[in-house]
């Protein structure tokens, strides 16, 4: 679905506030951000995630973007551990900003998320709007 030039797939669930995408399979849940917050954030010019193995729990920064103008820290309602984390986007982090939904961060096996961690597009679909119309390409 496109929200004034945004691309925002419907498959996948969304934490609006913090222009996170999340894809939910089974016990697991892969990680990225939005089209709508790589254009916010500007050209990214460095990814960091936590390793393979390490435990995660809410208060945990998960991944961590950094743009000329902002530095980001992702914590998430959710206990578990990394078990993948994308190389690529690590090592070409422009690809966040050319690919947001092909250039996913990390996955995690969950082994608590808050059930409205991520929500469905059309739950979340007016306050990107509003986000989208006040930062309007």
């Amino acid at each position: 679905m496109e929200i004034k030039g945004f691309s925002f797939p419907e498959e996948l669930l969304y934490d609006s506030e913090k222009h996170v995408w999340a894809k939910v399979e089974g016990q697991y849940v892969t990680l990225g951000i939005t089209d709508l917050g790589q254009y916010m954030t500007g050209k990214i010019f460095q990814v960091t995630a936590k390793n393979v193995g390490e435990k995660i729990g809410p208060r945990t920064p998960v991944f961590t973007l950094e743009s000329a103008k902002w530095v980001g820290k992702f914590r998430f309602p959710i206990k578990g551990e990394i078990v993948e984390v994308n190389q690529e986007a690590l090592d070409n982090p422009g690809k966040v900003n050319e690919k947001p939904y092909d250039t996913w961060i990390v996955r995690i096996k969950v082994e608590e998320m808050e059930r409205e961690a991520f929500k469905p597009l059309e739950q979340v679909r007016s306050e990107f709007e509003r986000e989208a119309s006040r930062v309007a390409k």
